[in-house]
């Protein structure tokens, strides 16, 4: 489709067509007097299509201007600047401008569905701008049915600005620095009768560098808010900076499905289990709670709920979940903080396919019920050299000898950075259940973990998949050694011990840096591996490409008489290794996980 010319007239279908391609595109070129170009692509429409501008003129918005936007803190666009030269057409289609009059404003014709549909791919500010440009366009920024406020210098104008919106609102996201819970108050309270779909409010603190948690409790101070009762929601999200929220007492989400909680503090904090219980949450299928202060007690009865996430509840006591129809269920980082008190869990999920446990576990008062349908597992870290005594090794020992059979463990092993003065308590680790994907973190900080590493695939030789993981803190410089002398170094009789994992199919590596006890421990892997049909290694991000080649050359060098060696350069980071039809590559790419959070 040629592009028109200024002035041309083409049907309505052909302006959205044009609308989106320079949308997408971004390009100076649309136009093609390139003086006439603007940054608003509205106003190039506008301009193009008959609304009466002409050369050198500069667009007048009425004196009622705040009248007409409706929305206080809006500001007008600016106009002006010339067209150039224009063709034929436009002359005929611009006479009688210059009185300000005769003109046919044919874009202001279109229905109102098709100009919602051109201010839905503008920003909230452009869009509401465009109430400036005529009678015609003054509302019909109220009738686009997302909104988007960034960082409003004054957050209580946003109120406003939803009480002039005329339509349901499917998606709202208010974004603030440093908000007050007064002016929070405010605009959510016109939003839950408004909003008809998914709301995001994201409240970041600005705090000087060193600044203490006791912050966090001068912030509180400020006072609380109560989230209203959004009735019409279907997802909501709130990170709150911790300021205080209020969980209302009665009411009913009736359509929420999607409830995520992050850097709160709870006023009340009972009833937040009653508000997303059934009958009050009877569609709520998602639950994430991070990072929450003042919620010590957690109890929710629902048939409808199918994830949960809690994460870091600092102050957690006592946790109780009745849901027949929860399919994932993590709870990490909640009963850590508390190490003076006994966890207390009671748990009722028949349908359980997915625990993550990375919390102290203790049979005697954390009860999970039954799990026939659990699949993958995940439970707290284990270090490897420590006490008897370790929280940490006794729950995830615990957790471990409840199953005998699953089918994906995702298992950690920690290193200590000191370990001189601890022991060796793999050992202790005697069984595992009946595994067919294994997925091992390793964050060796430093030290050889080989033998650690060999001690649970030796326990685990029937595994079809191996994800192996190198982890480390992003923000500690990278170290190939640790310190002459350590104690990691006493058992390394590992490299010359007989492994067999002829059922291991696929290994997965990521964050590979390189480290001699690396490559070493994938050179053995390579070894026992002997019916491997698939190796994919993942090098970390701060691997450069050369160091990158150069480990992938030898990775290629170890003795494999059955793999075929080929030197095909598939992508810029990426080479290969075949094994008849099956490929086993060895690309440098960036990992998922940034960094450990044990």
């Amino acid at each position: 489709m040629d592009m028109p010319f200024l002035g041309q007239r083409i049907p309505c279908s052909q302006i959205v067509y044009w609308y989106k391609k320079f949308d997408a595109a971004v390009s100076c070129y649309w136009l093609r007097d390139k003086s006439s170009f603007k940054k608003n692509p509205v106003f190039l429409l506008v301009k193009r299509y008959g609304h009466p501008w002409k050369n050198g003129q500069r667009f007048s918005t009425p004196a009622d201007e705040s009248q007409i936007l409706g929305c206080p803190f809006l500001e007008p666009c600016g106009g002006g600047g010339g067209d150039g030269e224009v063709s034929t057409k436009r002359a005929k289609l611009s006479t009688g401008a210059s009185t300000g009059a005769g003109s046919e404003d044919r874009l202001s014709a279109l229905p109102d569905d098709i100009l919602v549909l051109i201010l839905r791919c503008l920003s909230t500010c452009g869009a509401t701008q465009t109430s400036v440009l005529s009678r015609r366009w003054r509302r019909v920024w109220a009738l686009v049915p997302t909104l988007c406020f960034r960082y409003t210098p004054d957050t209580r104008q946003i109120g406003p600005a939803l009480e002039a919106h005329e339509t349901a609102l499917l998606r709202l996201s208010v974004l603030t620095r440093d908000a007050a819970p007064d002016s929070v108050s405010a605009w959510l309270a016109v939003a839950a009768r408004r909003l008809s779909g998914s709301l995001l409010f994201h409240n970041t603190v600005v705090r000087e560098w060193g600044a203490q948690e006791g912050d966090e409790e001068e912030a509180a101070q400020k006072g609380a808010f109560e989230l209203p009762c959004l009735e019409r929601a279907t997802e909501v999200s709130l990170h709150l900076g911790f300021l205080v929220l209020a969980v209302p007492p009665a009411g009913v989400f009736a359509r929420l499905c999607e409830l995520y909680l992050s850097s709160i503090r709870f006023h009340s904090p009972g009833l937040l289990g009653d508000a997303v219980s059934w009958p009050r949450c009877p569609c709520l299928q998602k639950l994430n709670v991070l990072d929450a202060r003042g919620l010590d007690n957690l109890s929710i009865h629902t048939d409808s709920l199918r994830q949960v996430e809690l994460t870091v509840l600092r102050g957690l006591r006592q946790l109780n979940i009745v849901a027949p129809a929860l399919e994932e269920l993590k709870v990490a980082h909640c009963y850590f903080y508390s190490r003076r008190s006994q966890p207390v869990a009671n748990s009722t999920a028949p349908q359980l396919a997915t625990l993550r446990w990375m919390d102290p576990y203790d049979p005697s008062s954390v009860h999970l019920g039954e799990m026939r349908h659990l699949r993958l597992l995940k439970p707290f870290f284990f270090v490897v050299y420590g006490d008897d005594s370790s929280t940490h090794n006794q729950s995830c020992l615990s957790l471990l000898r409840r199953f005998k059979v699953i089918e994906h463990l995702i298992l950690t092993l920690i290193y200590l950075s000191d370990i001189d003065d601890y022991q060796y308590v793999m050992e202790d680790m005697t069984m595992l259940p009946n595994i067919t994907i294994l997925h091992l973190n390793i964050f060796a900080n430093k030290h050889a973990f080989g033998t650690s590493a060999f001690h649970v695939l030796r326990m685990c030789s029937g595994i079809r998949k191996l994800m192996l993981a190198f982890l480390a803190r992003t923000y500690v410089e990278a170290q190939t050694a640790c310190p002459p002398g350590c104690i990691c170094g006493e058992h390394q009789n590992w490299e010359t011990e007989h492994l067999l994992l002829n059922h291991l199919k696929e290994v997965e590596i990521t964050r590979m840096r390189g480290y001699e006890h690396e490559v070493t421990f994938v050179k053995q892997l390579l070894i026992w591996g002997t019916a491997l049909e698939k190796v994919t290694v993942f090098f970390d991000e701060s691997v450069t490409e050369s160091v990158a080649k150069a480990l992938s050359l030898v990775l290629r060098s170890f003795p494999r008489p059955e793999i075929k060696r080929a030197d095909r350069r598939r992508l810029p980071h990426e080479w290969g290794l075949w094994k008849g039809k099956n490929e086993a590559s060895f690309p440098r790419k960036i990992c998922g996980e940034a960094a450990l959070n044990p």
